[in-house]
């Protein structure tokens, strides 16, 4: 009796162990992607910025500023 008793409670406690690391590695995977995707978003944004920058930029003002005097 004290034998089964004692591979119920191994049993148990394997289960609650195999149930956080299933629980933690969901948690992992969660947080993954969430850093996955602020990372695109902020890729994505500094993309925007320079296109729009890069739009203002007035190309004879620049080549005039710039030109080499001989």
């Amino acid at each position: 009796m004290f034998n089964l008793f004692s591979i119920v409670k191994s049993l148990l406690k394997l289960v609650s162990v195999l149930s956080e690391w299933a629980k933690n590695r969901q948690l992992m995977k969660a947080g993954e992607a969430k850093a996955v995707n602020k990372g695109l978003v902020d890729a994505y944004k500094a993309i925007d910025r320079a296109k729009h920058a890069a739009a203002n930029v007035d190309s004879k003002r620049l080549r005039d500023k710039y030109k080499r005097t001989p």
